[in-house]
């Protein structure tokens, strides 16, 4: 029974991940420059996990040696990461961006394999053809589901960035309470993004229906982190991985809902691709990739 209340937890943090996507695409559509529609989102989440931690009494700061590093990766890596992705939803529509993007676990596996981290296995390496298959497939698969060049160079440096960030995360803050880690993740990234958009002047008020969207977005994305930490700690990092593949599938159903971008069958088949690459992913990783793996999504 309490597996089985988890796993819904987890099928619900991967929910609300999908549903970021929409409401980031639904700001991206209107224009909203990534500083406004990133910073107040980040901004919003980062001081609701504030708040969590307090009424769960845990540790506001990360421990002496790894707060510098805490909020430099939400600065430094987080911060850029949700930045591409963002530029991404400018040029190419949710399902898309979302699909494309499933392609970090392979990559991740890849990139420990390259360090040493783990060893070459045929089920990393399949993983890796799925995923790069799938993303050439739902790239040019056409019907609704679009992306342009300059959008699938966004979404992959957004992969990159990812994979520096997961691969980092469980090396410089090892001893950080994870939500805490989120926390910081956030208040990190909403520092980079403003700064970015003040120095470009490029940080102006929205409307009030859009200053919502994007206030529900940083809600929902508190509301995802939350029940992340609390069922990575039930289910393990593999388990919990294979269940956030949902936030893709999610991301393209609310987007075919709300915002008609219909998916085509081809586009389908790609990304039925990707996502069992990234389950492949999880499941062939030793226990300390499993940590990196299950760095924040975005």
């Amino acid at each position: 029974m309490k597996s089985g209340r988890d796993l819904a937890l987890a099928v619900l943090a991967a929910a609300c991940f999908g549903t970021t996507i929409v409401f980031s695409r639904t700001v991206a559509r209107e224009g909203v420059a990534p500083g406004v529609a990133l910073g107040i989102r980040f901004a919003c989440a980062g001081l609701l996990l504030v708040l969590v931690l307090a009424v769960q009494r845990r540790p506001l700061l990360p421990p002496p040696g790894e707060r510098l590093w805490a909020f430099g990766l939400g600065f430094a890596f987080y911060g850029v990461e949700a930045t591409f992705f963002y530029l991404a939803l400018e040029r190419g529509t949710a399902a898309a961006v979302a699909l494309i993007f499933y392609a970090y676990p392979a990559v991740v596996a890849l990139t420990e394999t390259l360090l040493g981290t783990i060893r070459l296995r045929s089920r990393t390496l399949l993983a890796l053809v799925l995923a790069i298959s799938g993303s050439a497939i739902v790239a040019i698969g056409g019907g609704e589901v679009v992306i342009t060049t300059g959008g699938v160079a966004f979404i992959c440096g957004s992969i990159a960035v990812f994979t520096g960030y997961a691969v980092l995360s469980a090396r410089v803050v090892p001893n950080t309470d994870s939500l805490t880690s989120a926390a910081w993740t956030a208040i990190g990234a909403a520092s980079m993004v403003l700064l970015v958009g003040g120095l470009r002047g490029s940080l102006e008020a929205p409307d009030a229906d859009i200053l919502r969207v994007i206030l529900a977005n940083g809600v929902t994305t508190a509301v995802a982190f939350t029940m992340w930490f609390v069922v990575i700690d039930r289910l393990g990092a593999t388990r919990t991985a294979i269940c956030m593949a949902l936030e893709a599938v999610v991301g393209v159903i609310l987007a075919a809902i709300f915002l008609d971008e219909s998916v085509r069958a081809l586009v389908a088949l790609g990304g039925v691709a990707i996502l069992i690459g990234a389950v492949l992913a999880a499941l062939g990783t030793s226990p300390r990739v499993e940590a990196t793996e299950a760095a924040t999504p975005p």
